[in-house]
């Protein structure tokens, strides 16, 4: 049998991870939602307004909602690119975020719980231990 070797993980490592699943998993559920919204039937082609940012806000949120889980497990294994993604992914999150509350027609409670998740996020990563477990090269 081989030896397995067993990375012990700071609560703030941990919780890291968790908020990442659950904003991948509540980024797709909206940004899909979004994306349907947008294809179907009857709606108009020309959109004007805040109703633009529609499509680039869903595809963006998509993208944030796939690279999440990939970020996740660097921030899990603790390499060193992770801190600079995570960093990069919450800012594109918050802003994706801000637009949301702005779009028409949107859920508001779901663009707050992007915000909250990413300011979550940015304050586990920046506060205590974190900081020097994700820093190392």
């Amino acid at each position: 049998m081989q030896n397995m070797i067993t990375r012990r993980h700071s609560l703030g490592i941990t919780a890291m991870v968790v908020l990442l699943t659950i904003q991948a998993i509540l980024g797709m559920l909206f940004s899909l939602s979004l994306l349907a919204g947008l294809l179907a039937p009857g709606r108009p082609v020309i959109v004007s307004g805040a109703a633009i940012f529609a499509g680039p806000a869903g595809g963006i949120s998509l993208i944030v909602a796939l690279a999440s889980p990939i970020i996740a497990w660097g921030v899990w294994m603790l390499k060193p690119w992770a801190r600079q993604r995570v960093v990069l992914l919450e800012i594109v999150s918050l802003g994706i975020g801000v637009f949301e509350l702005i779009e028409p027609g949107v859920n508001r409670a779901v663009s707050l719980a992007c915000i909250i998740m990413a300011a979550l996020l940015l304050i586990c990563l920046y506060a205590g231990l974190n900081r020097h477990a994700l820093s190392r090269t």
